[in-house]
């Protein structure tokens, strides 16, 4: 019986694990946000429900709020707001650099004071672009959809 339990408990252990890694690869994930760069929409200490579908279809939009992976350090994930597109201009930056290039993204953090984002390394290739942030869990007083109010026009481009 001994045995039976064990190889039961093995199957059951790789069976969640598997689950769960697969879950998180392709379908979204629990994202702890630390620092004040998107202050105060999101909070330092905040866990929010990210998904990666929107990202892996090519269906984010301008006010979304995403992680990606920092171009100054690729082990990094920041979480910063879309606020252009390619084509778009860019006006108010630190790098002069006019247009957003095609196939990247222009990520501002909410918090503009205290924030190492696109003005500072430019725009992002959108291949970094690795979630989208959609629901806070944590802290329960604050529980609720992450929104992109900020930005209320349509946004027809791709």
């Amino acid at each position: 019986m001994g045995k039976y339990l064990n190889w039961r408990s093995v199957r059951i252990f790789a069976y969640v694990y598997s689950s769960v890694y697969a879950f998180g690869k392709h379908v979204g994930e629990l994202v702890y946000c630390s620092g004040p760069s998107m202050y105060p929409t999101i909070q330092d200490g905040d866990l929010v429900i990210a998904e990666r579908m929107s990202v892996k279809l090519g269906n984010i939009r301008r006010g979304d709020i995403v992680g990606s992976l920092s171009p100054l350090d690729p082990d990094q994930l920041l979480c910063k707001r879309i606020t252009k597109k390619q084509f778009d201009n860019v006006y108010d930056t630190i790098i002069p650099i006019g247009r957003v290039p095609k196939g990247h993204v222009y990520l501002e953090g909410d918090n503009f004071a205290q924030s190492t984002d696109s003005r500072y390394f430019g725009p992002v290739p959108q291949g970094l672009v690795q979630i989208r942030l959609v629901f806070r869990i944590w802290p329960l007083t604050r529980i609720g959809w992450l929104s992109n109010h900020w930005f209320w026009e349509s946004d027809n481009t791709k």
